[in-house]
């Protein structure tokens, strides 16, 4: 795909393929004309938006001035949320896991140089074990190292050990389970000092595997209607089987086959009857050799033994398979990035920084000291220098995966929150919490990049991907989120200011309410225009790859629905029954719904091409009805207190 043959004034796309890759179907088109004429209608639009961003006499225009007439150098208050900790309560010190894991440190330096190994993954992408280790250890425990009592093991270490000594690493807790959500089921599975369970602990000798029906019964289910309960079991399932596949050796895809046309790479644990017989024979007895040397290091401190092994995989692999393995710059580029793992702790940075900066701009209401001004400036300093880290970051990332950031799930919320944080330090000058929502908002998203339904995991592109349109278009249509993102903030914040709209603060509230309203038009006219210009663009790609401009595909249809929808909410000021800003806040924060679906719902619910999912429908996350209701709630008290202050005033 995105390869078009140009032949005699006709053009061949390959429009889709069959499952087994056996067939193509085929597209011809031959309307140069037409195309010419399509592509100067989408310039020409571009060009109007970005006139009316520009012109002088543009609402646009019109709109910015007003905000310079207003001289107001605070911000609103905002409720933020309190994260309550779930403490376990350390009971009894099983001492005979302790001290099997005692037995099983190895060398931290060691284990790194382990981590430098390459492996092939299940996606056929050639990667460190280091990535691969890291990404076990998060799947089956939730977290970034292993700890029991007094021990704590980073991936590397954890990852080697597991190979190393199977048999005795199935009796130590390190599956993550959600006891609450698990119910009676998990009352006979002991409770471990560090939250976690064994792979042991699911397995009866007279029942066998404990939650083998419960999966089986979660299976038959459709998405939509399963319980939480169901849920808990297939995530537990999963991680059980992934460290079932740990246990039996299938990830240690480390031995590349000599000459292999498909390029794939077998474990140790394969039988290599296959393979060149003096291959087979170093590829079958080297990690045996290699354990053996780790237990004696153990014992005499000398890891040089265990070095030299390691030394021949990667020879191996350099010479039987240098034409497809990354770089050493590469490798060192993606070890040095799953080291930093910096955006597990940017999401920290910023939820820190913005609640500080948000308390700031509260005090900034009614008092403007030097103190004051100074404490706030180096806050957004420290925010500036947050997100030049978060810059730096995206382009690694970039870098390693030698594809733009942006290509999964994981990629779009976290280009998105660079994108919100941008666009938040661009309008930093116009309102002192526009920096501050911008911060918290990033910080969110990059805190749903870690739930458990997303996976950080750096992939192959899919063949539809592999066009240098992904840069533009996508990079566009994420770009445009954060305006309008920002646009629901001012919104959901102006809500909140008529709500704490009194006598004696009506003056500095409504300056306030101005300013917000201002603001917010700003940004959902930038978001607006963005979003049309990266939708022409996805017209243009599909045209230049597969031969059509739409074809109503589940994120085109919705991207034109939130495209007409926003268009809609900048026109209500020519209309005299909607003009008001009450109403405008309310529809910009109702109008992003229609972007989380284009985004979210779309990608996680529908079937199409740019769906990252199956299309069964799975249940929405419960925080999104709880969000919707406090939005709900929110609009309505706004709606009475404005009824209220308005008759007041008669």
């Amino acid at each position: 795909m995105n390869n078009v043959l140009d032949y005699g004034g006709y053009r061949f796309f390959q429009a889709s393929y069959d499952t087994d890759e056996k067939g193509t179907v085929l597209s011809v088109n031959h309307d140069r004309a037409g195309t010419l004429i399509t592509y100067l209608g989408y310039l020409l639009m571009t060009i109007g938006m970005l006139w009316t961003l520009f012109g002088k006499h543009s609402r646009f225009g019109a709109v910015r001035k007003k905000l310079k007439k207003l001289n107001s150098k605070n911000l609103l208050l905002i409720a933020f949320i309190c994260l309550s900790t779930n403490m376990f309560h350390a009971q009894n010190v099983d001492q005979e896991i302790d001290s099997l894991v005692n037995t099983q440190i190895i060398n931290k330096e060691h284990a790194a140089k382990f981590g430098r190994i390459l492996v092939q993954d299940l996606d056929g992408r050639i990667k460190p074990i280091n990535t691969l280790s890291s990404e076990f250890l998060r799947k089956i425990s939730r977290k970034t190292y292993f700890k029991f009592g007094a021990t704590s093991l980073d991936a590397n270490q954890i990852f080697l050990a597991l190979h190393g000594n199977p048999k005795l690493w199935t009796q130590v807790p390190i599956i993550k389970i959600d006891r609450k959500k698990g119910g009676k089921l998990y009352d006979s599975i002991p409770f471990h000092t560090n939250g976690l369970v064994s792979f042991n602990d699911f397995i009866d000798p007279q029942v066998g595997y404990l939650l083998e029906t419960q999966v089986e019964e979660a299976n038959t289910k459709k998405p939509s209607e399963r319980s939480e309960f169901d849920k808990e079991m297939l995530k537990v399932d999963e991680r059980f089987n992934i460290l079932f596949n740990i246990f039996s050796g299938n990830y240690m895809k480390i031995f590349p086959k000599r000459d292999d046309d498909t390029k794939t790479w077998y474990s140790h644990v394969h039988d290599f009857s296959d393979f060149n017989p003096e291959d087979g024979s170093f590829a079958k007895g080297i990690l045996t050799q290699y354990f053996i040397e780790i237990e004696k290091a153990k014992v005499s401190n000398d890891w040089a033994f265990a070095e030299d092994k390691l030394a021949y995989i990667q020879k191996y692999q350099e010479v039987l398979a240098k034409d497809i393995i990354p770089s050493k710059q590469l490798i060192e580029a993606e070890l040095w990035y799953n080291n930093l793992n910096l955006y597990f702790w940017l999401f920290q940075v910023y939820f820190l920084l913005g609640s500080f900066l948000l308390i700031m701009a509260i005090v900034r209401i009614f008092s403007n000291k030097k103190l004051i001004k100074l404490v706030f400036n180096a806050l957004v300093m420290i925010i500036f220098f947050s997100f030049l880290l978060h810059t730096g970051n995206l382009l690694l990332r970039w870098y390693v995966a030698q594809h733009a950031p942006w290509s999964n799930g994981y990629e779009m919320i976290t280009f998105a929150a660079w994108s919100l944080m941008l666009i938040g330090l661009v309008f930093y000058k116009k309102s002192d919490f526009v920096v501050a929502l911008a911060t918290l908002f990033t910080g969110t998203l990059l805190f749903v990049s870690y739930l458990d339904w997303i996976s950080p995991e750096i992939t192959n592109l899919m063949p539809v991907l592999k066009s240098y349109w992904l840069k533009i278009h996508v990079a566009t249509i994420i770009s445009s989120y954060a305006p309008l993102a920002l646009s629901a903030l001012l919104g959901f914040m102006t809500l909140v200011l008529i709500i704490i709209k009194n006598e004696s603060n009506q003056k500095v509230i409504d300056i306030k309410i101005k300013e917000l309203t201002y603001i917010n038009e700003l940004s959902m006219t930038i978001g607006l225009f963005v979003l049309s210009i990266g939708t022409f663009l996805g017209g243009v790609w599909a045209n230049e790859s597969w031969g059509r401009y739409w074809a109503w595909d589940p994120k085109e249809t919705w991207a034109l629905i939130s495209i007409i929808i926003y268009a809609a909410v900048l026109h209500f000021q020519l209309i005299p029954a909607l003009k008001g800003k009450l109403t405008f806040s309310i529809a910009s924060v109702f109008s992003f719904y229609s972007i989380l679906m284009t985004s979210f719902g779309v990608n996680y619910y529908l079937t199409g091409l740019h769906s990252y999912a199956t299309g069964d429908p799975v249940p929405i996350p419960k925080f999104v009805y709880i969000v919707t209701a406090i939005v709900l709630v929110l609009t309505l008290w706004a709606y009475y207190r404005q009824q209220k202050f308005n008759k007041s005033k008669l």
